[in-house]
């Protein structure tokens, strides 16, 4: 257990390893447009984004390499924690970079071949981490002896720490996302294939399939990291069933994690967890090693899916949300605009994003970190971010209301009925404004878009309904 420990104290060091971004950049982008150019294909660099024949795809923090780089990383230090470290672990950690830029880039055409086979559709976040996974697992076989074994047991194991990594490494910068990951690899530290009796394991599994299918139609895509910690054959049981275990697996739940009450109960539990096991305690939950069975093998194949697909294939649908008409807006991509309002100061721009999908928008931090950009909160001032010597500043439209806090946004999205809404961010140059005087037109800025809205909203309900009479 003290290796598993020190195993995944490891692993959450190198989730916070976001400053390898620019340095991966600086390698995965030659060799995208090389690559391209070798195969005949028109490729050009242009910073925000590449160019590929007639498709272009902006350039974002995951676009480096960086997920699969730390998955990689993650992975290699978990299925060797039991060696005593040696040259040959140091030669396998090197040889991961040249791995995650390879499947980066194999990451990159494939996204790219999607959007052009199926454009004007717009790939989902889902999507993105799928395809970044189903590039990994060629390499897994390069770096965890147990793959080249045939150990089942131990690839489930693998696979499942994987998964785990792919959707953490989305979450860590969003609020709550630390906690997030702290519970994840606790949890995951005390994982081990086990072997149950087949009654008690087939009601397990037709819960866990029940689940999956309700979380996916809800689209609450902040419950699939606790979903695949409760995988029936690897959940460690006996901590999940005491009080401290439950507390540490809502922990895993970024709608919980980011309020600081819970921040702090949680962080209870984990600390009389290592207490615990300072003063000596041992779990030994599991009964025996086991082998999963010919019929169980291909089930968990396609469970595995199910975070990254389920919610495109039975996810509740709602409507595209566009600007409201009279307002200047120029399209970016398929449902996010530029807008330009009369009166509005020269050095401001608007953004309008609907939602890719039916999931939940991001916070304005993971929004821009996804594009490799950290913000910062100002001081004396937290409703305006900074970052890149610019100041920021986002709101969300839900539900006929103007929110400018993404927890409330979040309570009020919670619903598996609710709309993702729409996400409005402005920004302009520090050096141009005060932060006082971007607030505050910032704000009257998003109070004309949202009233624009909601007058728009209403007159084609009236619209609508003067239609219905005029029919009938």
């Amino acid at each position: 257990m003290a290796r598993n420990l020190i195993a995944v104290s490891v692993i959450f060091a190198l989730l916070q390893l976001a400053n390898l971004t620019e340095l991966l950049s600086y390698l995965s982008r030659p060799m995208v447009t090389g690559t391209a150019i070798l195969f005949g294909i028109e490729a050009f660099n242009r910073g925000t984004d590449i160019v590929l024949g007639s498709i272009v795809l902006p350039w974002t923090q995951d676009c480096s390499g960086v997920n699969t780089l730390i998955i990689l990383w993650g992975v290699t230090l978990w299925a060797n924690r039991q060696k005593t470290p040696n040259h040959l672990l140091l030669y396998k950690l090197l040889l991961c970079i040249p791995a995650a830029l390879v499947a980066n880039m194999l990451r990159i055409f494939t996204l790219a071949a999607y959007r052009f086979i199926f454009y004007p559709a717009w790939e989902s976040d889902e999507l993105h981490y799928f395809v970044g996974f189903l590039c990994l697992i060629p390499f897994l076989f390069l770096f965890v002896d147990d793959f080249r074994r045939m150990n089942r047991a131990r690839w489930i194991e693998i696979v499942h720490l994987s998964l785990v990594l792919a959707l953490l490494a989305a979450v860590i910068f969003s609020p709550g996302g630390t906690l997030v990951a702290l519970s994840s690899l606790f949890l995951l530290a005390h994982t081990q294939f086990s072997v149950l009796e087949v009654r008690k394991y087939k009601y397990a599994y037709a819960l866990w399939i029940a689940a999956a299918f309700i979380i996916a139609w809800s689209s609450m895509e902040s419950l699939w990291i606790a979903w695949l910690l409760l995988s029936p054959r690897l959940a460690p049981w006996k901590v999940i069933f005491s009080w401290s275990g439950i507390l540490i697996l809502s922990g895993t739940v970024s709608v919980l994690a980011m309020h600081t009450e819970w921040q702090i109960l949680v962080g209870i539990a984990l600390a009389y967890r290592l207490f615990r096991m300072v003063r000596g305690e041992t779990l030994n939950n599991l009964q025996a090693r086991g082998i999963p069975g010919n019929i169980e093998l291909p089930l968990l194949a396609v469970l595995a899916l199910a975070p990254f697909s389920l919610s495109a294939l039975i996810g509740l649908t709602h409507p595209l949300e566009t600007p409201p008409a009279g307002i200047m807006a120029r399209q970016i991509t398929l449902n996010s605009y530029e807008l330009n309002l009369t009166g509005q100061p020269t050095d401001m721009r608007m953004y309008w994003y609907g939602s890719y999908g039916d999931g939940r928008h991001h916070s304005l931090a993971s929004c821009m970190r996804f594009r490799g950009i950290e913000l910062e909160g100002v001081p004396g001032r937290p409703d305006v971010h900074t970052g890149g010597k610019m100041w920021m500043k986002d709101f969300y439209i839900h539900d006929g209301k103007l929110l400018d806090s993404y927890s409330d946004y979040l309570v009020a999205s919670f619903s598996p009925f609710s709309p993702p809404g729409v996400h409005l961010i402005l920004d302009a140059p520090a050096e141009s404004m005060s932060v006082t005087y971007f607030s505050k037109k910032s704000i009257e800025i998003a109070t004309s878009i949202f009233n624009s809205y909601m007058d728009n909203n209403m007159h084609f309900a009236l619209g609508r309904t003067t239609t219905r009479v005029n029919t009938n």
